[in-house]
């Protein structure tokens, strides 16, 4: 087989030669003339060609074509071996109605020796049909092919019946004259004719209008390729011990993605020998039989294709683009032109984004031409290709990609160095999947025996909540700078000294150690440089939260604003963490004030100081966290909405709370079910992406929904199965999952749940008061009040949530009560009337009121619940009648009235008629008074 003057030979186990050949142009004779008249037309290019006797039927395609045989063009498009010549041959052969076949190759690229062919296929259907066209190509000399293509036309637009004129591999023919002649006729289509393109690639016709006049149908790749019930059905014939594993299906699939070629290949494999159960293993790209077509097929028919050396050359690289290509193959190769070719389909690639800028080669079709290049060149000078890939993916920070080029060319080594080199970006947050994807293709080894890499791993743990394996990742980190190894140059061993100790900080500050937390946070900051932003970052938020932790709330603030006003780094990667270190050192002393006054001046919402998307949702974040709790709730739903995609789900920042946030807030006001849905969507989301950590806290959201909806029994089965682990006490976002869990206990009310819920909270209320969390604090001594009501302890009860609500009352908490149930209304009504909480504890009686009528289901279950009776003492009450007067009224007894009086309070949940009647107003069962 010639390839742009290159002879491959296949043989039965390889490709045995490959040489260069001259080819010989004619230099000096001129073109003979051509008289058509004495062409002799080889019928056989007229014959449809016959369907193999193990086709496999595909009615859902054969229908496709069927529906576009009403139109003008069908356009069936693919690259060699998706079974376009079949399927098209095998539709006509079940049809009713006329068809003709034309299969087409490069020498019918002469006007009009494709002409004559063309009304030779039409006459081969309709024998007396063109008769002008005819007469013209006769003629001496030969007319002009404007005036041909006016006969033509008029010669098919009066056809005697309807015809589906079939063009075989169109993509052959390579004259622009033919190309207008057919746009022509597509142009103007005649009335009876149905032309049907079969080709590899696009077709250079202006096909835009028909596309948009529905005036044409068409089928690509994804319509053409098998089904796994397509496959199994040709593999079935082919063997009868066939594996009926799940796996061995999925991993053929892979390995041939539904290309019908690969399907038949795989099936002759089977038929000369092979074991089923072996076929993933070695059926590839370098069997002989797959390399004969690829030489064939592919490589035989190389007009549009670059030089064989760059066509191997692209083979190393997963996925491609046209400047990529460029720079592996060198500055002749012209990357847009083989884009192009690719894009039309010359090759057989797949599409891997939405922009159709990026392709990979097919699994089978890479592995072929990888052996091609393992047997014609070098490894050095395949090495060498492989650093340029290396290079370009660096330089464009795709580090992901770079990682398995940079192992190819230079070993565990330089790809070590290339993460190291890009450390700062990997570590951000944004980018911590990547960092796992890249640490996942070195050999552990190498990391293992790398100081600078460990400590990159070590950062990824902390930030996937792996923390109980951190500690042994910092002890090897320990050893390895303990050595005297001249490989870790001074200052770099000084940073990673220093990045230990940030981690380290941040170890004895989730373990409850204010002082060594406060002390390492401040031995790291002398360590590390101005550019190790992130490391530094974290140092300077440990330190202001041992701060914190230790009761010193103005020195934590001092420390953040120093912080600030001396960072230098990138804004994204620097100022914007330190500000959500400050807002939730404000959240955990509960100041909501501070914490408000924090988001709105720092974020600038609406402004441009923090303007990217992430972190304005961020700030939304934290704002509509205060107007939620202060039952501020269509304000928080405004504020936060901007930071949700459409669908409903974050698009941003701090994915999971965002969201908790907002299933809260729909929960409030009475959108139970989209409340749900959006917490069932983070979940599904996590669960695909395996983020342990905020799946954990994703769960628990979900259990106290469930509770607050009473939906018991889900939160009961989330109690079961939940694994509490170390509690770190650590509890600075939206919910604490221990505080839920103790909830469920408290809900489920045996002896032996509520012992458990009061251990588990005394636990929580001594640590969170030694840590100074107050926030969650507050929230402990409500739950503790609940439980303290439960078994009766009424005094208790009333002391300690006595003690919450100072706590919560500076700040204006209301939501974390209210979202606690109407159970804590009958211990608000028996506090002590202290002038100074007078005010506040109605402010939470309204809001809980509030929040129950809020609850649609509710008011139909108060509606139901009234008796007629009742009904009618209801709007007695509302006239202003007193007791006596309705008992005159109704003839019954003052006794009875005053029965039914109370009946009505406690549906209504009411404590007087004033409030009784205000409820049955907002319920809308007084619309008649």
């Amino acid at each position: 087989m010639l390839y742009r003057g290159v002879l491959v030979v296949a043989a039965p186990g390889m490709i045995v030669a490959v040489r260069t050949v001259a080819l010989a142009r004619p230099r000096h004779f001129p073109t003979p003339p051509v008289f058509m008249s004495t062409l002799p037309i080889l019928r056989a290019k007229l014959r449809r060609p016959p369907v193999v006797a193990d086709y496999v039927d595909r009615p859902h395609l054969r229908q496709l074509l069927e529906d576009g045989s009403r139109l003008p063009l069908t356009l069936v498009s693919a690259p060699g071996g998706y079974g376009k010549t079949a399927l098209v041959a095998h539709w006509l052969a079940g049809r009713n109605g006329l068809s003709a076949w034309l299969s087409v190759d490069s020498e019918d690229s002469e006007p009009l020796v494709f002409v004559r062919y063309l009304v030779a296929a039409v006459r081969s259907a309709l024998p007396e049909s063109c008769p002008e066209t005819i007469r013209l190509l006769e003629d001496e000399p030969p007319p002009l092919l404007a005036s041909l293509g006016a006969s033509l036309s008029n010669d098919l637009d009066a056809l005697p019946a309807p015809l589906v004129l079939v063009l075989d591999n169109y993509h052959r023919l390579t004259s622009p004259a033919i190309h207008a002649l057919i746009g022509g006729l597509l142009a103007y289509p005649a009335s009876g004719l149905r032309l049907v393109l079969i080709v590899r690639h696009q077709p250079p016709l202006s096909l835009g209008v028909l596309r948009v006049c529905g005036l044409m149908s068409e089928l690509h790749v994804r319509e053409l390729r098998f089904a796994d019930h397509e496959m199994v059905t040709l593999l079935e014939d082919a063997t009868d011990r066939m594996p009926s594993d799940a796996a061995w299906l999925a991993s053929l699939r892979q390995r041939i993605e539904g290309w019908p070629v690969g399907v038949r290949l795989l099936c002759a494999t089977l038929r000369q020998g092979a074991r089923a159960d072996e076929l993933p293993r070695v059926f590839g790209g370098w069997l002989p039989a797959v390399r004969q077509y690829f030489v064939d097929e592919v490589l035989g028919r190389p007009e549009s294709l670059p030089p064989l050396v760059d066509l191997l050359r692209t083979s190393i690289l997963q996925r491609f683009c046209g400047s990529l290509c460029e720079a592996v193959c060198g500055a002749e190769f012209d990357g847009p032109a083989f884009m192009l070719t690719i894009a039309n389909g010359g090759l057989l690639c797949t599409a891997v984004d939405e922009h159709s800028e990026w392709y990979r080669y097919h699994p089978l079709f890479r592995e072929f031409l990888q052996r091609l290049l393992e047997e014609r060149h070098s490894p050095a000078e395949i090495a060498g290709w492989q650093q340029a890939a290396a290079d370009w993916f660096e330089a464009h920070g795709l580090l992901m990609d770079a990682v398995p080029h940079t192992l190819a060319a230079g070993g565990p080594a330089a790809a070590g160095r290339l993460l190291v080199r890009h450390r700062n970006l990997l570590i951000n947050r944004e980018q911590r999947h990547r960092l796992a994807r890249c640490l996942q293709g070195l050999p552990p080894d190498t990391i293992e025996n790398d100081a600078e890499l460990l400590m990159m791993k070590a950062w990824l743990f902390y930030h996937q909540g792996r923390h109980l394996e951190t500690p042994a990742i910092l002890g090897r980190i320990d050893s390895l700078l303990a050595r005297d190894d001249e490989s870790v140059e001074p200052m770099d061993r000084r940073v990673v000294r220093g990045g230990l100790l940030a981690l380290r900080s941040l170890q004895a500050y989730c373990d409850g150690q204010a002082e060594l937390a406060q002390r390492t946070a401040d031995e790291a900051l002398r360590h590390l440089p101005d550019d190790r932003t992130h490391a530094s970052v974290t140092a300077y938020s440990v330190l202001a939260g041992a701060r914190q932790m230790a009761g010193d709330l103005p020195g934590a603030r001092a420390v953040i604003d120093h912080a600030l006003a001396t960072a230098s780094g990138p804004i994204d990667v620097c100022q914007a963490p330190l500000v959500v270190a400050r807002c939730f050192i404000d959240w955990m002393a509960a100041d909501l004030s501070a914490l408000q006054w924090t988001a709105i001046e720092h974020y600038h919402l609406g402004g441009a100081r923090f303007a990217t998307e992430g972190n304005q949702a961020i700030g939304r974040y934290f704002l509509a966290l205060v107007q939620y709790q202060r039952n501020e709730l269509s304000q928080a739903e405004a504020t936060l909405a901007p930071a949700f995609a459409p669908e409903g789900g974050p698009r941003l920042g701090y994915r999971t709370e965002i969201s908790f946030l907002m299933s809260a807030i729909c929960q409030a006001l009475g959108q139970a079910e989209r409340a749900r849905s959006i917490i069932d969507a983070v979940i599904e989301h996590l669960l695909d992406n395996g983020d342990l950590p905020a799946l954990f806290r994703a769960q628990a959201w979900q259990a106290e929904l469930a509770l607050r909806q009473g939906r018991l029994a889900d939160a009961l089965a989330w109690a079961r199965n939940f694994d509490p682990g170390p509690v770190r006490f650590i509890y600075r976002f939206f919910n604490a999952p221990h505080l839920t869990l103790a909830r469920v206990w408290l809900a489920e009310g045996s002896l032996e749940s509520r012992e458990q819920a009061a251990q588990l909270l005394q636990l929580l209320a001594d640590e969170l008061t030694s840590r100074h969390n107050h926030r969650f604090l507050i929230e402990t001594l409500a739950t503790q009040a609940l439980l303290a009501q439960a078994i009766n302890d009424q005094s208790g009860a009333c002391e300690t949530l006595a003690r919450a609500l100072s706590l919560a009352q500076p700040a204006g908490f209301i939501r974390l009560f209210v979202d606690l149930g109407s159970g804590l209304v009958p211990l608000l009504k028996r506090l002590d009337p202290r002038p100074t909480k007078t005010r506040y504890v109605g402010e939470l009686l309204a809001a809980c009121h509030q929040d129950w009528l809020t609850g649609t289901a509710q008011h139909h279950q108060v509606t139901a619940e009234l008796t007629r009776r009742e009904m009618k003492i209801l709007k007695l009450l509302a006239a202003r009648l007193s007791n006596p007067e309705i008992s005159d009224q109704l003839c019954i007894s003052r006794a009875t009235v005053k029965r039914h009086t109370q009946n009505i309070y406690g549906k209504l949940h009411a404590s007087n008629r004033r409030e009784a009647v205000s409820i049955a107003r907002t319920l809308g069962l007084l619309t008649d008074i």
